[in-house]
């Protein structure tokens, strides 16, 4: 097998003679600026490439799913060839423009289904995990009125509460006990970021400002507590009258509708027969 030194070596030097004969015959101009214009299209491709995979990655993180993008990619991929051919089959039944259309509306619905069940999937953890820190933040905050410390507070609540947050906390308070690893706010912080949930970004806050300016935390986090009961209560209530309206819009074009036309009707009909 030979050397990849050398045969790195070699095609560097084969491409430069050619670089060299090209600039020499006079049709260098237009070769390089060919090629330059190729390597370019070629760089944002791929720079648009790893800013796509790197926004997936973060999204398959949030939603928490073992997967890696290049197999989400494939199956999009899959499901988009499998839904044009659908779509194209119906191409005896239909127009030629008809039977196109249907095929690439299938093909863009199938390649983006995977990713809008990941977005919905990343979507609901979120909200699971914001439900799940209001206990967590409201049993700390009575933690923290017995007088104990932010950090063994909240390890005693991480290990009293059995749910998904629960278990990452006191998997980075267990963490940032090693000596020479980072703070439990920094991994706090980071892990705030990584799932998008900026009320774990502002107790990572509280927790650096008590540990390096000697604050009390307990303000803090019952604030914290407060403002995030606040804002479920008022989800919970525009979730209610989103439901509400589901059920009357129904009701009114199921049951109000065919309920006036046939109290319509007779008059409907008596005032065509006099117009008559």
């Amino acid at each position: 097998m030979p050397d990849p030194v050398l045969v790195l070596g070699a095609a560097t030097a084969g491409g430069c003679f050619s670089a060299a004969v090209a600039a020499a015959s006079g049709a260098s101009s237009v070769w390089i600026g060919s090629w330059a214009s190729t390597a370019r299209r070629w760089l944002i491709q791929v720079t648009h490439a790893g800013a796509i995979r790197g926004e997936i990655a973060v999204e398959l993180e949030r939603a928490a799913w073992n997967e890696s993008p290049e197999r989400l990619a494939v199956l999009g991929l899959a499901l988009a060839g499998c839904a044009g051919l659908v779509g194209a089959s119906t191409a005896p039944f239909l127009s030629a423009a008809s039977a196109a259309a249907l095929a690439t509306s299938a093909s863009a619905a199938g390649l983006a289904l995977p990713f809008l069940v990941l977005k919905s999937a990343a979507d609901r953890r979120r909200s699971r995990l914001a439900g799940e820190l209001v206990p967590v933040l409201e049993l700390f905050a009575l933690e923290l009125g017995g007088g104990g410390s932010p950090f063994s507070a909240l390890g005693a609540v991480a290990t009293q509460v059995r749910s998904e947050l629960a278990a990452d906390l006191r998997r980075m308070l267990i963490a940032s006990q090693v000596a020479g690893s980072a703070a439990f706010d920094a991994r706090l912080l980071d892990y705030a970021e990584r799932l998008d949930l900026p009320p774990l970004a502002a107790l990572a806050t509280i927790l650096a400002s008590s540990r390096d300016y000697g604050t009390g935390a307990g303000q803090g986090v019952r604030a914290l507590a407060a403002d995030l009961r606040r804002a479920q209560r008022r989800e919970l209530i525009a979730h209610s009258r989103r439901a509400l309206n589901h059920v009357l819009l129904p009701a009114a074009v199921g049951v109000l509708l065919p309920f006036l036309a046939i109290l319509m009707f007779p008059a409907v009909t008596a005032l065509q027969q006099n117009l008559r």
